[in-house]
């Protein structure tokens, strides 16, 4: 059966979502209210979770969302050091930050079963840190721009989410998670408590909009984010009481942006160091375009699978993709997942082309390389 679409009317009166720009107005001609944002990330291995972090501050910097929290999904290692110092960098170095608790993925990488020591040192790309190395030496570069070296002494992720949603109005937050799903089913377990008489399935129904997720493979498969903590996962998606938009691996793994950022002619950015230490070099995707592609590079930079996800929290659907309605449901230990599609009663919908995605890479890119408005340059 072929895939439905949903008419981008119709989906404009099932999920309101705030233009590119405030210029844009209400019913009303007022102009619309900054998208209120909990971001949640995983800072473990990839480096598109920096973009993301990067367009969101430049939104919010715009006046176009206001950030309320930034959590890391990771812990026992250096994720939500690493938040914090692109906060710094911004000039918000006070925004909320934690980390899981007891639960979901440890340490490096995917797999490990131990904590990183935040004490050994930095010498090189080590088999025992691998990618995370990046975010360890953000710390190591930044000094000062952090409050927790080990991801394991920031806050309970489960109080941060509770805290910001009581305090803000009904319906008017959107949750933006670019890493492990294990936040939102630990959210969704939590028990009423002094922060609020609620538990987690009905705080959320009644504080969030929706939430926007990097997550899942179209049609099937087994995709990072929702592969290695399957079970959160399957219990998020299931019982999540409010819409779910999907920037899934399918939309974002052929749309790369970065390269400009790794370019940029800045003396000191942490964004940019990720970016510049981390994307080949233009004349290793010309002689290897197709080993680039399989990874996730090419001439433009990066897959912009996070920052896709930043941009449809924000700005919306119009005018950058289509969207079809349905369900990604896990389905199997595995972590595999597959999408159902479902014009009428599907709960989920998953982002689509529309604009070429080298124009919506554009945007990504011109966002992450605008100069912070307040903050460390």
């Amino acid at each position: 059966m072929r895939n439905a679409m949903i008419p981008f009317c119709l989906f404009a009166m099932l999920f309101a979502t705030v233009g590119p720009s405030l210029a844009a107005a209400d019913g009303n001609g007022a102009a619309a209210a900054p998208v209120k944002v909990i971001f949640d990330t995983d800072m473990l291995s990839d480096f598109d979770d920096v973009g993301a972090l990067a367009c969101l501050h430049a939104l919010a910097d715009a006046g176009e969302c206001e950030i309320l929290a930034t959590i890391s999904s990771t812990r026992g290692n250096a994720s939500v050091g690493a938040v914090e110092v692109i906060n710094h960098y911004y000039g918000r170095p006070d925004l909320p930050v934690g980390a899981p608790k007891g639960m979901g993925v440890i340490g490096p990488r995917p797999g490990s079963k131990s904590k990183i020591d935040p004490a050994l040192p930095l010498t090189e790309r080590t088999n025992q840190i691998g990618g995370h190395y990046k975010y360890r030496k953000l710390l190591a570069d930044y000094p000062g721009w952090y409050r927790y070296k080990d991801s394991d002494d920031a806050p309970d992720a489960n109080e941060v989410y509770r805290r910001v949603l009581a305090a803000q109005p009904d319906n008017s937050v959107v949750i933006c998670s670019v890493g492990f799903i294990t936040n939102m089913r630990r959210l969704l377990e939590t028990k009423p408590d002094t922060i609020s008489p609620l538990d987690g399935k009905a705080l959320v129904a009644k504080k969030v909009k929706r939430w926007v997720a990097m997550a899942c493979q179209y049609p099937s498969g087994k995709e990072y984010n929702s592969m290695w903590d399957a079970e959160s996962s399957r219990i998020a998606f299931e019982n999540w009481p409010t819409p779910i938009q999907f920037s899934d691996w399918r939309y974002g793994h052929d749309c790369f942006a970065g390269r400009a950022v790794a370019e940029m002619k800045v003396e000191r950015s942490p964004v940019k160091d990720v970016f510049a230490g981390n994307i080949p070099s233009r004349d290793e995707v010309r002689r290897n375009s197709a080993k680039c592609l399989r990874s996730g590079f090419g001439m433009g930079g990066r897959s912009a699978w996070d920052e896709t996800a930043v941009l449809l929290a924000v700005r919306g659907v119009e005018p950058y993709f289509n969207a079809e309605r349905g369900t990604y449901r896990m389905t199997g230990k595995d972590g595999s997942n597959e999408w159902a599609p479902d014009a009428e009663n599907g709960p989920h919908l998953r982002i689509t082309q529309r604009m070429p995605k080298a124009e919506v890479a554009r945007v990504i890119d011109e966002l992450m390389t605008r100069k912070p408005k307040n903050g460390k340059n």
